[in-house]
C-alpha cells in the first residue's frame, strides 16, 4: 500500500479525511497526521510517506515552507497543497515547488480522492522509472562491450539514433573519439572465405579477437584509435586534431606488418579519406571499403588508399542508405517537400566523386528505383498503376548520362509515385479499419502508434491517410467519438464524472473535463443540467 500523511491545523478536517474515506479501497494507508507544520515535518521524517496532504496556513511552519523543506531533504514525496485562499502567489509558489496538486477549500471527498489517486499514480510512475533505470544500469554493465560495438557499428553505417549526443555517449562507452578530423581503415583476412570452410564460427571469431588484441597491444605513433569487428573485417577508426593521411597510412602499414609477421594469414587493407569529424566517419568507412575492393582485383596490391577512380568502380560502397530512408519516408507520408529535399541530399553524396562512365550513373538510379519498389511492396503500397509507372521509370533512367539529370529524373519519378499512391482510393480500407478499431476500443488507452501497429503500417502514414480522407486528424476524431460516448453515459445520474471519464478512455478527470468543454461548449455538469431541463 502507498502511505499518506495529513497535515492541517483544523482537527475536523484531518479527522474527516483520515477516517471517513475508505482509503484501503484505493490501496492507500494513512500512516500519520499532524496539526502544524513543525509536527508534520517530524511525522514525514519518521514515516517516509509517498503522499502528503498539506494545508498552507499552519502554525510554526506553513505548508509552502514545509514543502520546500521536504524537497531540501531530498525526500520523494508527492505534496498536495490545500488552501482556503485563492491567491495567485500561493499557486505560483506551489508550482515552483512542483507540488502534485493545489486544492481550494472546501474540498469534496471526491476531489481529495482524485488528487490523492493522481499523486499515487505519479509515485508509481517514479518507482517504475527508477526500477527501469536500475535494471538498465545492470544490463548496461553486463552488455557494455556488446552495446559499445553496436554503437560504433551504427556510426559506420550512418545510423546513429541521436547525432547530437554522440560525444556524450562516447564518454559513457569510454570510446576514444573526439570532435577532430577522423580517418577509417579496414583490415581483412584475404582468404577468409576459405577459412569459413575450415573453422567453426567460434574458432573464426577467436582468430579475429586474437588479431584485435594484437593491434590493441601495439604502440602507435601517438594516434588514439578504436577497433570494431564488422562483417568479419577489423575496422580501425582514429580521430586527432593533427591527423594526416600520411601518418595514418604509416600507422596502418605498421599494424599490417605486425599482423603479417605474427599470423599465417594473408591480409589486405583499405584506407578511406580523412573526414572532418567522427560523425562523418561513415564516408571514410565506405571509401575504405572501395579501396579494399581494389586490393581484391589487383592481387599485387595489399594496402590501398582511396581515390576517386575507386569510387566509380565500387559505387555500392558509397551508396547513402540513410538518405535513401528519407526518400522512403517522403513516399510513405506523401510529403513532396521532403521528397525533393531527400533526393537532392541523396545525390549530393556523389558530388565529390568524379564519375565519368554513364554505366555507373545508371547503376545508381536503377539500384535506388529497385529499393523504392521493394519498399512499396513491404509497406503494402501497391497497385497496377504504380507498377506501370515504375516500369516506365526504368526506361527514363537507362537513358540518363549525368548525375544532375539523374537527380532531376528521380525527383520527378518520386513525385509521380507519391501522387499515384496518395490518390489511390483502395487505400481507404486502412481508414475503415482504423475507424472500426476506434469504435471497438475507444474505452482503452489507445494511440496513433497502437492503431498503426494493428494495421501494419507506420504511424506517419496512418496519420497522413486519416487526415486526407476524414478531413480531421486521428486524435481529434478519437476524442470527438469519446465525448459522444460520454454524453450517453452522463444520462446515468448514478455515474460520477470521473467514472464516465475512465469508461470512455480518459485516465485523468481534469483532462476529460477540458476536452468535454472544448467539444460541447459545456462542462460535464452543465451538460447533465441541460438534460434535466429538457426532461
Amino acid at each position: 500500500m502507498h502511505k499518506l500523511v495529513i497535515i492541517d491545523d483544523e482537527y475536523e478536517h484531518v479527522h474527516g479525511i483520515a477516517n471517513y474515506i475508505d482509503w484501503a479501497k484505493y490501496d492507500i494507508e494513512v500512516c500519520g497526521v499532524a496539526y502544524n507544520g513543525k509536527e508534520g515535518l517530524e511525522v514525514i521524517k519518521n514515516t517516509h510517506p509517498d503522499i502528503a496532504l498539506v494545508d498552507i496556513q499552519m502554525p510554526h511552519i506553513d505548508g509552502l515552507d514545509l514543502t520546500e523543506k521536504i524537497k531540501e531533504m531530498g525526500m520523494n514525496v508527492q505534496v498536495i497543497i490545500v488552501s482556503g485562499y485563492d491567491y495567485f502567489e500561493y499557486t505560483k509558489k506551489a508550482i515552483e515547488l512542483k507540488a502534485s496538486n493545489y486544492l481550494l477549500k472546501p474540498c469534496s471527498a471526491e476531489e481529495i480522492i482524485q488528487a490523492v489517486m493522481r499523486a499515487k499514480n505519479a509515485v508509481i510512475e517514479e518507482q517504475n522509472r527508477k526500477q527501469m533505470i536500475s535494471e538498465y544500469q545492470d544490463l548496461f554493465n553486463q552488455y557494455k562491450n556488446l552495446l559499445r560495438s553496436q554503437f560504433l557499428s551504427r556510426l559506420l553505417d550512418n545510423k546513429l539514433r541521436n547525432r547530437s549526443t554522440f560525444f556524450n555517449e562516447c564518454s559513457k562507452y569510454e570510446i576514444n573519439l573526439t570532435e577532430t578530423p577522423c580517418c577509417t581503415a579496414i583490415i581483412r583476412i584475404e582468404d577468409k572465405h576459405e577459412l569459413y570452410t575450415k573453422l567453426s564460427n567460434e574458432e573464426f571469431d577467436f582468430v579475429l579477437l586474437q588479431i584485435t588484441e594484437t593491434i590493441k597491444g601495439m604502440e602507435g605513433p601517438g594516434l588514439p584509435f578504436e577497433i570494431v569487428m564488422k562483417n568479419d573485417d577489423i575496422v580501425i577508426i582514429s580521430s586527432h586534431k593533427e591527423l594526416e593521411t600520411t601518418s595514418f597510412k604509416e600507422f596502418i602499414i605498421q599494424i599490417f606488418d605486425e599482423l603479417t609477421y605474427n599470423y599465417d594469414y594473408n591480409f589486405i587493407a583499405g584506407i578511406g579519406k580523412i573526414a572532418p569529424s567522427p560523425l562523418q566517419s561513415h564516408k571514410s568507412y565506405r571509401e575504405a571499403l572501395a579501396a579494399l575492393e581494389s586490393c581484391i582485383f589487383l592481387s599485387d596490391k595489399k594496402i590501398a588508399v582511396f581515390d576517386d577512380q575507386m569510387s566509380e568502380e565500387n559505387i555500392l560502397h558509397l551508396y547513402p542508405s540513410q538518405d535513401e530512408e528519407k526518400i522512403f519516408e517522403a513516399i510513405e507520408t506523401g510529403d513532396f517537400a521532403l521528397a525533393e529535399k531527400s533526393v537532392t541530399g541523396f545525390f549530393e553524396n556523389f558530388e565529390h566523386v568524379n564519375i565519368r562512365d554513364s554505366y555507373y550513373i545508371k547503376k545508381i538510379g536503377v539500384l535506388l528505383l529497385n529499393n523504392i519498389t521493394n519498399f512499396c511492396t513491404r509497406k503494402n503500397i501497391d497497385s497496377q498503376n504504380l507498377q506501370t509507372l515504375i516500369l516506365k521509370s526504368y526506361d527514363e533512367i537507362t537513358e540518363t548520362k549525368d548525375l544532375k539529370t539523374l537527380s532531376l529524373k528521380i525527383a520527378n519519378i518520386v513525385e509521380n509515385i507519391i501522387k499515384e499512391i496518395h490518390d489511390d482510393a483502395p487505400l481507404n480500407r486502412f481508414i475503415q479499419k482504423a475507424l472500426d478499431y476506434i469504435h471497438k476500443n475507444y474505452h482503452k488507452n489507445i494511440s496513433l502508434k497502437t492503431m498503426a501497429e494493428e494495421l501494419y503500417i507506420s504511424p506517419a502514414y496512418l496519420s497522413f491517410l486519416f487526415k486526407q480522407e476524414m478531413k480531421t486528424n486521428l486524435i481529434d476524431y478519437l476524442n470527438s467519438y469519446r465525448i459522444e460516448m460520454a454524453k450517453e453515459l452522463l444520462k446515468d445520474v448514478h455515474l460520477k464524472n470521473y467514472e464516465v471519464a475512465y469508461k470512455v478512455g480518459f485516465q485523468d478527470e481534469k483532462y476529460f473535463c477540458k476536452i468535454f468543454k472544448k467539444y460541447t461548449g459545456l462542462t460535464a455538469s452543465q451538460y447533465r443540467d441541460s438534460l434535466r431541463i429538457k426532461r
